[in-house]
């Protein structure tokens, strides 16, 4: 169990945080983790050009299997941007 001081103590850093960072204060209240949406971002455009890259290279040789792994992951990147959207 707290003290008097140490729960008051904590109120004060709970009121300054709710102030400076209310996303943040939320995340922490709430039990989750606060998403770093830059590296999302980097991870889901690297994917998409990736992916570009794959369906460019399977129309351009005559290998269908590059095709296939193409479409697959132009697929799943246009699926993951749907879906990212939605929340």
């Amino acid at each position: 169990m707290l003290s008097h001081h140490d729960r008051t103590e904590l109120e004060k850093i709970e009121r300054s945080l709710e102030l400076s960072d209310p996303a943040l204060a939320a995340a922490l209240r709430d039990g989750r983790r606060p998403q770093s949406r830059a590296l999302r971002s980097a991870f889901l455009i690297f994917f998409d050009v990736a992916a570009v890259t794959l369906l460019v290279l399977g129309l351009v040789l005559p290998d269908p299997g590059v095709t296939l792994c193409g479409i697959l992951a132009l697929t799943g990147t246009v699926w993951t941007h749907v879906a990212r959207h939605r929340i």
